[in-house]
């Protein structure tokens, strides 16, 4: 006999986004790279669109860059039962998908993808596994930093910092 899964009240599921509701909105974005001497240097900018479906943060972001656009599709989701959260990535670009999954811890958003059967190869044939950190900096600012790991997450090391300016 199969059993059945009571539904879940709706006050629980509009509750679960509320310490990541900063990131809803509708945002220009500034990006910036890591450049080892230097430090973040400014290297394209964007939009974005964080919006709240059903039990679902879907992310729409559009970067461009000296080397072309960027179009991404990202949503968040939040398992209540584990107190965890998942973040599915999709390049519109190049098709490729990821599952990265995170926690909650302060305020700042934390996800990585290092339990993920999808690793990124760079053109020296180093496998990169990376690590999203999102956080309010102010009502109408939030950031994400993108670091990249070589070791499978024992080291980290900044990749990309973009930076969400509230429209």
């Amino acid at each position: 006999m199969l059993g059945y899964m009571p539904a879940i009240a709706k006050e629980i599921i509009s509750n679960r986004f509320t310490n990541i509701h900063f990131l809803i909105g509708d945002f220009n974005v500034v990006v910036y790279n890591s450049i080892q001497s230097v430090g973040w240097v400014k290297t394209g900018t964007g939009s974005a669109i964080f919006s709240l479906e059903d039990v679902y943060i879907n992310e729409e972001i559009k970067i461009i860059k000296e080397n072309g656009v960027i179009v991404m599709h990202n949503t968040i989701g939040c398992n209540i039962e584990k107190d965890a959260y998942n973040l599915f990535t999709l390049d519109t670009d190049s098709g490729a998908m990821d599952v990265y999954k995170g926690a909650l811890s302060s305020k700042v958003l934390t996800f990585n993808n290092i339990d993920s059967e999808i690793k990124t190869k760079n053109e020296y044939g180093d496998w990169y596994t990376f690590k999203l950190i999102y956080k309010q900096i102010s009502s109408l600012e939030n950031e994400l930093i993108v670091g990249c790991s070589k070791d499978n997450g024992k080291t980290w090391f900044p990749f990309i910092k973009n930076r969400y300016l509230r429209k």
